[in-house]
């Protein structure tokens, strides 16, 4: 198992942050590898509601189904990520501040992630060779999603 927290913190108020965060047309600006999706289930964006997604990793392309599994918006957002050989639980907590600076108010969202890996077959021993592979990856479309809402 692998576990690993991240924390960025995004330059907007929360009710922005969300409005780009649940847009599913949004989802390939700051997922990179994304190749497609598909909503499995008929309702979108609501816990037990599931999609297909195919991605392009380590110059291959796999296929995950996401499935949302807690929601309480503004503030988490969680779900687990399955593709053959990988479970990911993903918890994402988000959470306004108020800051000043330069004798102006500014509102951001910081936003801290959870990630915890388990594995089974050939994907264990992929996982303890190169752990970085995963730990690396939810922070890195912590960081794009930051750049993508940025420029909004």
């Amino acid at each position: 198992m692998i576990k690993s927290t991240h924390q960025v913190t995004i330059p907007l108020p929360i009710d922005k942050v969300m409005g780009l965060f649940k847009n599913q047309d949004y989802f390939k600006e700051w997922q990179k590898g994304l190749v497609s999706f598909e909503n499995l289930t008929p309702t979108i964006g609501q816990p037990g509601s599931k999609r297909s997604m195919r991605i392009k990793a380590a110059g291959t392309t796999i296929t995950m189904v996401e499935q949302i599994t807690a929601i309480d918006l503004p503030h988490l957002w969680e779900a687990t990520y399955r593709t053959k050989g990988v479970l990911n639980k993903q918890s994402n907590y988000f959470k306004e501040k108020v800051i000043k600076k330069d004798n102006q108010t500014y509102k951001v969202t910081v936003w801290k992630s959870t990630a915890t890996f388990s594995f089974t077959g050939m994907m264990r021993i992929i996982a303890r060779g190169r752990p970085q592979i995963f730990t690396t990856q939810t922070h890195q479309h912590m960081e794009d999603f930051k750049t993508f809402a940025s420029t909004m």
